[in-house]
């Protein structure tokens, strides 16, 4: 008996390992369309208008034409319909494509200001169940039709237009204009009740030069980066520009933040790597400059206090090391003396930028996309304490205090600056 039952045991162990080994779900790759990014709009006679950039795998390994063609003579196949919902939306597009569709190699989604505007909780709702899609493809906020952006981005130096998304997520590191979001992030912030949500902010500029937004200042101030998507008066190239964040409260987009004021954003979160910065010279006579590279030397020190009313305190120390390495006037900052003075200077400048920005996440926005939230909630034993704190409501009343700490550390190539002699 013992002998049959374990006959039987190991028949059925047989069976089971031979019925769960096989690839049942496989499909072949010339059988798979592959959609690169989704493009979300306010439809005009059904909820949205769904426009998806499929890759043309004819073209995508060749050297020739880069970004989408409407048609597929570029490297991406360009797609629009109508649909109630996202994911359905998908079979209607299988009507006319002979492959069957996938989510697998999305690398972002771009939603329209419009749709951004009205609230994306059900949005959100109807694609994070999806099992194919990506948590870290990128969510984008196009200013304009997110069709639009897609149909008219012209990525010239990269053959794949995958390529394209994962150099934007990478880039901000660079300049830190704007802050990267991935879609788990995004879902996870608008749900969390210690931070807002916020996307980096697309735009196509159109006519050139001509429709650029001024930046502030007398050229003396370090606004660099004071545009805003579609701003930048860039000629030639591609007509697609990053730059800037949407700020979101709750689920609704409330508001912009420039190039500028994201980089405060990533330095009051501890994410801005390196920078290029100008500042007015403070020891020049007359109108001039000095050109830096800031680095943040480490994450900032936060220090929150809760007084039995309820009134929330802040602290916030930002450490940075910026480098020299453009000095229009001449003088020797290379010098302790003048040294100092100029790392006062970049110290005042950030430091008034910082708090402008916090000003405007108080009292225009309303949202606490910076996170303080997270060290906040460190004052409460239990969940349900800190819930009923409603810390989200409390932001705007909070008193909030940053202190910038600059050192320059290295002055480019020249130790030492010598005095112009012309002819």
């Amino acid at each position: 008996m013992p002998a049959v039952r374990i006959l039987v045991l190991s028949l059925l162990t047989l069976m089971a390992v031979l019925t769960a080994g096989g690839c049942w779900g496989s499909r072949e790759t010339d059988e798979v369309a592959y959609i690169l990014s989704i493009g979300l709009d306010r439809g005009e006679q059904d909820r949205f208008l769904v426009t998806i950039s499929i890759a043309n795998p004819q073209n995508i390994a060749g050297a020739g034409a880069g970004g989408a063609v409407e048609g597929g003579l570029g490297s991406s196949v360009i797609m629009s319909v109508e649909s109630s919902a996202v994911i359905p939306s998908l079979n209607l597009f299988d009507t006319s494509v002979d492959r069957q569709l996938s989510l697998l190699h999305t690398k972002a989604y771009i939603i329209s200001e419009e749709l951004a505007r009205e609230g994306l909780h059900d949005l959100l709702l109807s694609l994070i169940r999806y099992r194919e899609l990506r948590g870290t493809a990128l969510v984008l906020v196009s200013r304009g039709s997110a069709r639009d952006f897609i149909e008219k981005n012209k990525p010239l130096l990269e053959l794949s237009p995958t390529k394209q998304f994962e150099l934007i997520r990478k880039l901000t590191g660079n300049h830190g204009l704007y802050a990267s979001t991935l879609f788990q992030h995004f879902y996870n912030d608008l749900k969390s009740l210690s931070v807002e949500g916020s996307t980096p902010l697309v735009a196509i500029r159109e006519g050139g030069r001509g429709t650029a937004g001024p930046a502030s200042g007398d050229g003396g101030g370090h606004v660099l980066g004071d545009y805003e998507a579609g701003e930048v008066p860039i000629t030639g190239g591609n007509p697609a520009q990053i730059i800037g964040n949407a700020v979101f409260r709750g689920d609704r987009m409330v508001g912009v933040i420039g190039g500028e004021e994201a980089r405060y954003l990533l330095m009051l979160q501890g994410k801005f790597r390196w920078g290029n910065l100008v500042v007015a010279d403070p020891l020049a006579a007359g109108p001039a400059v000095v050109s830096l590279v800031v680095k943040q030397a480490h994450s900032p020190k936060i220090r929150t206090e809760i007084d039995p009313e309820g009134n929330v305190a802040i602290d916030v120390d930002i450490y940075l090391e910026p480098e020299i390495i453009g000095i229009m006037s001449g003088i020797d900052y290379e010098t302790e003396e003048n040294k100092a003075v100029l790392e006062e200077t970049v110290s005042f400048e950030i430091q008034r930028g910082c708090q402008e920005l916090i000003r405007r996440t108080q009292e225009e926005f309303r949202s606490d996309i910076i996170g303080f939230g997270k060290k906040v909630k460190h004052h409460f034993w239990t969940l349900s304490a800190w819930e009923e704190f409603r810390w989200l409501e409390h932001y705007p009343e909070a008193e909030v205090n940053v202190t910038v700490h600059s050192r320059i550390r290295r002055t480019g190539l020249q130790l030492k600056t010598m005095p112009y002699r012309g002819g």
